[in-house]
């Protein structure tokens, strides 16, 4: 674009080149001093949007024709992708999501963290791009439909098959369409390992509903997980994501390691196998009731509370520490508490390059711990979801 170009207009129909993908993936235009944020465009493209809201220091906008594609472009598996708010990259070769995920966790170290040049190892790809999720939540519309919400207005939008999920899945939602109660939403759940479906709250269908819980198996242990707890929902990743804490605590002989926000105790079980002594913090009722029955015989501690107040009563000494907080990341509170721990190393499983990176900081800029490198894993194919695992060494 030259000096005679205009600005991206306030509104209406403008040509536009994609030149990045931000975090939350929305694709990037710039032009004489004004950006624009497009979803479902690809880096290198040029493209006609419309733009449709104006802010003081950018503008929003759909894509109304490609004009240029990139050979990156490819036809999406979903039939409701575009308007389901779901997935955001559907229509990129998965190689290049890859690409395009590990730039913005680079980008976002230095932008928010302050981490010009960090060690960002190539994304570790899922060994499926389709078909991987055990859990959905849907939405439940007025009249006991079950969907998603339409990105553009964030409205109701039914849905009958979703191709991220385990094809069970899909199939049990067409079975219970139109059976949902209004206003609740409507959990399922699947395990590959027991054959088994969960389906929460219980309703009123032909299959069974309303299980309490269901077991998962990850890395040869049995998990019980109770209807409303978390657990990961790409179960061959969230074995990748214990392996690459492990590879990174270790040495744990003799140690005593705490794992925050320990949920069902899907990384607890591993260490506290290995290290001499384990603590678990956790404040969801159901998820801490979980990790009292997957942790029995282990020795672990487990606290039933939040993190930050919880962190600060920890009297004994702690050598390691796993941190997997959820999106928002942590409070200050639990950080200043965790420096005051004082670990050997701090191991953070980040769901959120953006508060990753901003936590990232407050552990470093005081000075006692340096950022060794972030190993991010692709946990959420055909989404703008980044997972990734960072390692902090003492100074």
């Amino acid at each position: 674009m030259n000096a005679q170009t205009p600005p991206i207009p306030a509104s209406g129909s403008v040509e536009l080149e994609l030149t990045d993908v931000a975090h939350g993936g929305k694709a990037v235009a710039r032009q004489n001093g004004r950006v624009a944020f497009l979803p479902f465009g690809i880096p290198g493209e040029t493209v006609e949007a419309q733009i449709y809201r104006a802010r003081k220091r950018y503008a929003e906008g759909e894509i109304s024709r490609v004009v240029v594609a990139s050979p990156d472009r490819v036809e999406p598996a979903c039939p409701y992708f575009g308007t389901c708010g779901g997935c955001q990259f559907q229509h990129i070769a998965y190689p290049r999501q890859l690409e395009i995920k590990r730039k913005i966790v680079s980008d976002q170290l230095a932008r928010i963290g302050g981490f010009q040049g960090a060690v960002v190892h190539p994304m570790l790809p899922s060994p499926n791009e389709y078909g991987y999720r055990n859990s959905a939540r849907f939405l439940t519309g007025r009249a006991g439909e079950l969907g998603y919400t339409d990105w553009r207005d964030n409205v109701f939008l039914q849905v009958d098959t979703c191709p991220i999920m385990a094809p069970p899945i899909s199939e049990t939602l067409r079975e219970i369409q139109g059976h949902g109660i209004p206003g609740e939403q409507v959990r399922v759940r699947y395990s590959e390992s027991t054959g088994e479906t969960l389906i929460w709250p219980e309703l009123e269908v032909p299959v069974p509903a309303g299980q309490p819980m269901i077991q998962y198996e990850l890395l040869g242990h049995h998990f019980q997980v109770s209807a409303t707890s978390f657990f990961q929902v790409n179960i061959p990743q969230a074995e990748a994501l214990v392996r690459l804490a492990m590879e990174r605590l270790r040495p744990l002989e003799g140690k005593t390691v705490l794992d925050a926000f320990c949920g069902a105790g899907t990384f607890t079980r591993s260490l506290a196998l290995e290290a001499e002594r384990a603590i678990g913090i956790e404040e969801s009722p159901p998820a801490i009731a979980d990790a009292r029955v997957n942790l029995a015989g282990l020795g672990v501690r487990l606290i039933e509370g939040r993190t930050e107040v919880e962190l600060q009563n920890i009297t004994t000494e702690v050598n390691l520490v796993l941190l997997d907080p959820p999106r928002a990341g942590c409070e200050p509170a639990a950080l200043e508490a965790l420096l005051a721990l004082a670990p050997e190393k701090i191991v953070y499983v980040s769901c959120d390059p953006a508060t990753l990176a901003r936590d990232l900081k407050l552990l470093c800029s005081a000075g006692a711990y340096e950022l060794l490198d972030v190993q991010p894993v692709d946990m959420f194919p055909q989404t703008s979801h980044i997972e990734a695992v960072a390692t902090l060494h003492a100074l």
